[in-house]
């Protein structure tokens, strides 16, 4: 799935002193009610755990598929599939969901993009014993998946000013057991991000049409602790760590330091602001234990947690707007 470096960060020092503020300033508990139900979210989670293992090709995969369109409809919305091929992964036939959440602001072009993988890591057919065993990936993949839909369901109710385009990409994990940069992997977001380069004007920059990609991975486990992603933008990464404070979440919220591979990445590469919305551990706790193994089933989730984030994410929105959105 991802890919976790250690290179130096590339956030500023005083991003790093703010960090340390936010996190001393924190409150013991929140100040509003969530509007997002963690609860909600984690029924999503475990209906689609149901399936089983449902790596990129498999037919369980197009049954979480249909479940997350079925529940888009019925929340009024009307979520359509980008389905492609690539000759890097023969005989796989991937299918993204893209669901259209209109603005408010007439004649605004602009979107912002929120997107979760909803395939699972293939652990069958692989060379080695231990990396063939039974993986649900209850967190990774189903616990943003689940608390993306939940996000949508917010989000019709109550409509930024410029388009959302909640996005679940197939094909996130990479084919063979490890990971090898990325290059048999990521195949939903590479896939995307150019048909969405071909959907706007050539002539100008992609970014000025979308100027902010936000992706969630990994966000429900018990022992919450979101990275602090160094191919991140600092913005974002300041506007979320802010609301945390505001909404008394500071202490699950970038105290690791890490850099990740992951979706975002194909989005960055046209000058997308991004922000990956992660727990992949760090300099303190390292890679989860549970990555990547069975250990990554509906027992490590928790209500709690998804709400948390979902929570801290659809107050941001709205000052992302205001930065990147003038």
């Amino acid at each position: 799935m991802k890919k976790r470096t250690h290179s130096s960060l590339s956030l500023s020092l005083p991003l790093l002193i703010s960090m340390f503020l936010v996190s001393a300033c924190s409150t013991s508990a929140p100040v509003e009610k969530s509007p997002i139900s963690g609860k909600a979210a984690l029924a999503h989670v475990k209906k689609m755990v149901s399936f089983g293992p449902h790596p990129a090709g498999s037919a369980a995969l197009l049954k979480v598929r249909d479940y997350i369109r079925g529940e888009l409809h019925k929340m009024g919305l009307k979520p359509s599939l980008d389905s492609f091929r690539s000759e890097k992964a023969k005989g796989i036939q991937f299918h993204n969901i893209v669901c259209k959440i209109p603005g408010t602001k007439k004649n605004e072009k602009r979107i912002l993009l929120l997107a979760s993988h909803y395939d699972s890591k293939k652990t069958t057919g692989h060379p080695l014993p231990e990396q063939n065993f039974r993986f649900v990936g209850a967190n990774d993949g189903g616990s943003s998946s689940g608390l993306l839909l939940e996000v949508a369901r917010y989000l019709k109710k109550h409509p930024l000013p410029i388009e959302v385009r909640c996005l679940w990409f197939d094909g996130e994990e990479s084919i063979p057991f490890d990971w090898g940069e990325g290059e048999l992997a990521m195949f939903g977001s590479k896939h995307y991000v150019k048909k969405l380069r071909a959907e706007f004007p050539k002539e100008k920059d992609l970014v000025e049409f979308v100027p902010v990609f936000i992706l969630l991975d990994m966000v429900g486990a018990k022992d919450l602790s979101i990275s602090m992603d160094s191919n991140s933008d600092a913005d974002l990464i300041r506007i979320v760590a802010k609301t945390a404070q505001r909404l008394g979440y500071s202490k699950f919220f970038f105290h690791e330091r890490t850099q990740v591979t992951d979706d975002h990445i194909p989005f960055q590469n046209y000058g997308i602001a991004v922000l990956d919305l992660i727990q992949f551990g760090g300099e303190r706790n390292g890679t989860p234990t549970w990555w990547h193994t069975e250990g990554d089933d509906l027992t490590i989730l928790s209500a709690k947690s998804l709400e948390i984030v979902g929570h801290t994410l659809v107050r941001s929105l709205p000052d992302v707007v205001k930065r990147f959105y003038k």
